[in-house]
C-alpha cells in the first residue's frame, strides 16, 4: 500500500493513496482510532494494514512528509560507482582514500538530523548567508519495520516496512571545508522526503530505476541495481553493533549525476525546481525558496509564528501566558535541554509572532496542533505559564494521544464576571494608550514583595515583556481570556505538575488546591516568596521542579 500524511482540519491523518493518487484518511477498524503517522501502522505489525478502514472521499489538507522518524536519518555516502568517481574528481571529496580509490572498501555512513525533513512541496531554504554550493542528490530511502540487531544480508529484507523518497541536500562547500559530511547536509530544510511510504512488498528494490530532474532537465537516470553496498548490505552493517529501530530511515545512498559533477559545476539557485521520482514511489518536488525569514517565523496553518528549537530527546513545548513570550523561560532552557528536545514558541498576536486577527482559546489550541504537525511532533510534554495553561488544558483534553504530561505554572480557570470586565477595560486601555498604560499596574500586582525589593532583574524582564509586546496583540489576548471556557480538567489523565507562588493573587493556592482535587493525577508545588511569574522570580527552583517531572518515568 501507499500512504501520504495529510495535515487536515483534525490534524494530521495517515492516509491511503489510491490509483488516482487521492489521499483517504484512515482509521483502525478495530478501534475506531484515526491513523495519525505511520509509526503507529508499523507498530501494529504486519497485519496492521488489515485492520484499516479507508475513508470515501479524499482527505483534504496540506501534504506532509510520510514519515518523520524519531531519530537522525541514516545516510549512505559514495555508494554509486559513477557518482564515488565524480565526487573524487570534483575536489570536493575532504574524505578520499589517500591511494587515490574512490570506491570505499565499507559502507561510508553519516546521519542527518530528523529536523531537516520537510515534505515535496515545501520551499528549500538556499541559506545563502553560509553556502554558495547548493546541490541535489535523489535516493531512494528505506524504512524500517521492526526491530533490526545483528541481522544477516539474507534475512535483512525482512526488517524493511517499505521506501520512500530522498532529496539529500547538500552545502558542497560546507562538506569540503570542514572535512566531514555532517555541518554541510544538516541544515534546515535539507532532507525533503515523500511524497509516499509505501509498503515493500510494492517495490523491487533491486532493480528500482531513480531519477532527477531540475526545471525539467533530466540530471540523473540510474537503476538500484547499481548501487555498490545494496540495501541488505547496508542494514547488515548498521545493525551489527546499532539496534535499528521500527520507523527508522536510510537513504542509500545517491547516482552519477549530481551538479558538482558537471563541468562547470551546476549549483541549484533560487526559484529551481528540482524532482525525484522512481516506479512506485511518486514524485518528489521541491523549490529553492527565498532565503529563510530572519525572525524565524514559521508557518503552523494559517499563523506565522516566532520558535526556538534547542536540545534533543524527547519533546518540551513551553508555552507563555498573558504578555509573555518565549524568554520567559529563558532561565529553564539550558537545564530542560540536557535532557529534551525544547520547544518554545510566541503564541500569535505575542511577542516576535504577527497579530494574526482575533485571538482565542481555541485558536491557539488549533495553532499549537499545526506547529506539532509542522515540527513532526507526535507527542510532547507542554510546560505553560498563566493564560497559557488554558491553552495547554484544553489542547490536553482535545488531543489526549499528543500529550505525555503537563507542568502548568499559575494555572488559571474561565474567569468570574467581575475579572472578566475587568480584563476588557484592560484591553479598552490598552488600545487607547498602549502597554505603558498597563505595565507598572501589572508588575504592581503580579510580582511578589521580596522581588519587587530584592530581584531587580526580575523586575526589568517582566517590564520588558509587556512593554515589547504588540498593543493590537495583547488586547485581543485579554479579550480571549475573558471569553475563554475552561476545559473539564478531570478528563486530563497526563500526569500534571502544579505550581504556583505563595504570593500569587492570579493563580492563588486555594485555586491551585482545587486543580488537585480534580486532576487525576497531579503535584502540587507551592515557591515561597514568589508572586505570578514563577519562571523570572525563583527561577533555579522552577528549573529543578520543572527537570524532575520530565525526566521522571
Amino acid at each position: 500500500m501507499r500512504f501520504a500524511r495529510i495535515h487536515s482540519s483534525d490534524g494530521a491523518r495517515l492516509c491511503a493513496v489510491d490509483e488516482h493518487g487521492a489521499a483517504r484518511a484512515v482509521r483502525f477498524s478495530d478501534t475506531g482510532e484515526p491513523v495519525r503517522d505511520l509509526q503507529s501502522l508499523i507498530a501494529g505489525g504486519p497485519a496492521a494494514t488489515d485492520r484499516l478502514t479507508i475513508a470515501d472521499t479524499a482527505e483534504p489538507g496540506k501534504l506532509l512528509a510520510p514519515i518523520v522518524p524519531h531519530r537522525n536519518v541514516f545516510c549512505v555516502g559514495r555508494n554509486y560507482s559513477e557518482h564515488a568517481a565524480e565526487f573524487a574528481k570534483s575536489g570536493f571529496d575532504a574524505t578520499g582514500s589517500a591511494d587515490g580509490q574512490h570506491v570505499p572498501e565499507y559502507p561510508v555512513v553519516f546521519t542527518k538530523p530528523a529536523a531537516t525533513v520537510i515534505a515535496s512541496g515545501d520551499a528549500i531554504d538556499p541559506h545563502t548567508g553560509i553556502t554558495s554550493a547548493l546541490d541535489y542528490e535523489g535516493e531512494i530511502g528505506v524504512i524500517i519495520g521492526k526491530r533490526a540487531s545483528k541481522v544477516s544480508k539474507a534475512d535483512a529484507l525482512d526488517y524493511v516496512w517499505g521506501y520512500t523518497l530522498i532529496n539529500d541536500m547538500t552545502a558542497r562547500d560546507l562538506q569540503r571545508d570542514h572535512k566531514q559530511w555532517f555541518i554541510g547536509k544538516s541544515l534546515d530544510t535539507f532532507c525533503p522526503l515523500g511524497p509516499w511510504a509505501v509498503s515493500a512488498d510494492e517495490i523491487d528494490i533491486t532493480d528500482l530505476w531513480l531519477q532527477t530532474h531540475v526545471n525539467g532537465e533530466l540530471r540523473q537516470n540510474t537503476s538500484t541495481a547499481q548501487l555498490i553496498f545494496d540495501v541488505p548490505t547496508i542494514i547488515e552493517t548498521l545493525s551489527a553493533g546499532i539496534t535499528l529501530e521500527p520507523g527508522d530511515v536510510i537513504a542509500t545512498g545517491t547516482p552519477v549525476g549530481v551538479g558538482i559533477g558537471f563541468d562547470p559545476p551546476k549549483y541549484l539557485q533560487i526559484g529551481d525546481e528540482v524532482t525525484i521520482s522512481a516506479t512506485g514511489l511518486g514524485v518528489l518536488t521541491n523549490t529553492i525558496g527565498e532565503p529563510a525569514d530572519r525572525d524565524h517565523l514559521v508557518q503552523a496553518g494559517s499563523h506565522r509564528l516566532f520558535t526556538e528549537q534547542t536540545g534533543d530527546g524527547p519533546v518540551a513545548v513551553l508555552i507563555h501566558g498573558l504578555g509573555g513570550a518565549t524568554t520567559v523561560y529563558e532561565p529553564q532552557v539550558a537545564a530542560l535541554s540536557e535532557t529534551h528536545r525544547v520547544l518554545r514558541y510566541d503564541l500569535s498576536g505575542h511577542g516576535r509572532s504577527p497579530v494574526a486577527g482575533p485571538n482565542s482559546i481555541d485558536d491557539w489550541v488549533d495553532e499549537l496542533l499545526a506547529l506539532l504537525d509542522t515540527k513532526g511532533i507526535d507527542q510532547a510534554a507542554l510546560v505553560a505559564h498563566s493564560m497559557g495553561t488554558l491553552v495547554a488544558t484544553t489542547f490536553a483534553a482535545n488531543h489526549p494521544d499528543r500529550v505525555s504530561k503537563l507542568a502548568l505554572l499559575g494555572p488559571v480557570r474561565q474567569q468570574p464576571e467581575q475579572a472578566k470586565t475587568a480584563t476588557r477595560a484592560r484591553a479598552r486601555t490598552v488600545r487607547e494608550g498602549g502597554m505603558s498604560a498597563v505595565a507598572d499596574t501589572i508588575i504592581a500586582a503580579a510580582l511578589s514583595e521580596k522581588s519587587k525589593t530584592t530581584r531587580p532583574l526580575s523586575v526589568a524582564s517582566v517590564r520588558e515583556l509587556l512593554l515589547g509586546q504588540n498593543p493590537d496583540g495583547y488586547a485581543s489576548a485579554c479579550e480571549a481570556l475573558a471569553a475563554a471556557v475552561e476545559p473539564d480538567f478531570a478528563s486530563i489523565n497526563a500526569p500534571v505538575l502544579l505550581i504556583t507562588g505563595d504570593e500569587d493573587k492570579v493563580s492563588p493556592v486555594a485555586t491551585n488546591d482545587d486543580l488537585l482535587s480534580i486532576y487525576p493525577h497531579a503535584q502540587l508545588q507551592v515557591l515561597e516568596g514568589v508572586g505570578h511569574w514563577h519562571s523570572l522570580e525563583d527561577p533555579d527552583t522552577v528549573s529543578r521542579l520543572l527537570t524532575e517531572f520530565l525526566t521522571k518515568p
